[in-house]
């Protein structure tokens, strides 16, 4: 299972800075055992200023925020 979330990292009057993560768990089961494992991995980080709004990715290139593909409860 895989899912995007968004947590911010920095905020102040002037811009706030959030981290868009993928979150997956997987889990396998045997007769014997159940194992989870999980990963949590840095996609993008939007930046908010009160007159515009834009994404980098992790190599800081420019992503337009409208083709990232966030779920709609993703702000």
């Amino acid at each position: 299972m895989t899912r995007v979330r968004e947590r911010t990292v920095f905020s102040d009057d002037r811009f706030t800075v959030t981290a868009v993560e993928s979150l997956e768990f997987r889990t396998d089961r045997t007769d014997r055992h159940r194992r989870v494992t999980g990963s949590l991995r840095p996609v993008f980080v939007i930046v908010r200023e009160p007159e515009k709004s834009y994404a980098l990715d992790m190599d800081a290139q420019p992503v337009d925020i409208d083709r990232i593909g966030l779920p709609v409860d993703v702000d």
